[in-house]
């Protein structure tokens, strides 16, 4: 699926999606440790980038823990919700893919929470290499996604007519990916969902790479 037309759904779905995930790390215990020692591994190394923000829940958290966080989002309606939501914090538009506004080394931590779950696997690599490159020497990433093989396309989301494709990722294969893309390898972790009514039903991996 091309970029433009993830961007698209996205903008349809922002405003019910931001209502639905503005508090989303209240239900999850785990995240909110995930966060917290990627802010501990980060240290004064600069800003944290909330990648893929959506309504900026996960820079939310960063932020009220102490982090100096932005956030960027390929939807200009969705980095409009977390500016409503997050006023404090600085929020513009950029693609994984190509961060062209963005230059090399500019953070010192990239939380990707979920940020690649709609992009293909023949493109998992340059965008890796894209958030490498805007990593400081010595900056940490948290990359989170779906564990699996599956394709799953969505025609309807939070009452919005939609089509999006989520990919899922052996562990393996996105550590593979992370090596060869210039990462050394931290931690792997992994966890089973939470409850239904928190989230989909999938297992979860958290990777710590540093640039």
């Amino acid at each position: 699926m091309k970029n433009n037309n993830v961007q698209e759904n996205y903008d349809i779905l922002a405003e019910n999606y931001a209502a639905q995930f503005r508090d989303e790390m209240d239900k999850k215990p785990f995240d909110r440790k995930m966060l917290d020692w990627l802010i501990e591994k980060v240290g004064d190394a600069g800003i944290t980038c909330d990648m893929g923000c959506g309504p900026g829940q996960i820079a939310g958290y960063l932020h009220s823990r102490g982090a100096t966080v932005c956030g960027i989002d390929l939807s200009p309606e969705m980095v409009r919700q977390a500016r409503i939501l997050n006023p404090e914090i600085s929020f513009q538009t950029g693609d994984m893919l190509n961060l062209d506004t963005v230059a090399n080394t500019s953070f010192g931590g990239i939380a990707a929470f979920y940020s690649i779950v709609n992009i293909p696997p023949e493109l998992i690599l340059p965008a890796l290499r894209e958030l490498r490159r805007v990593l400081r020497p010595g900056g940490v990433l948290l990359l989170t996604f779906h564990i699996g093989q599956e394709v799953i396309n969505i025609e309807e989301m939070l009452d919005k007519k939609v089509s999006l494709d989520f990919f899922f990722f052996e562990t393996e294969e996105i550590k593979n990916q992370l090596k060869t893309a210039g990462f050394e390898l931290e931690e792997v972790i992994e966890r089973d969902p939470y409850a239904e009514a928190v989230e989909h039903q999938s297992r979860r991996a958290y990777f710590f790479a540093r640039n």
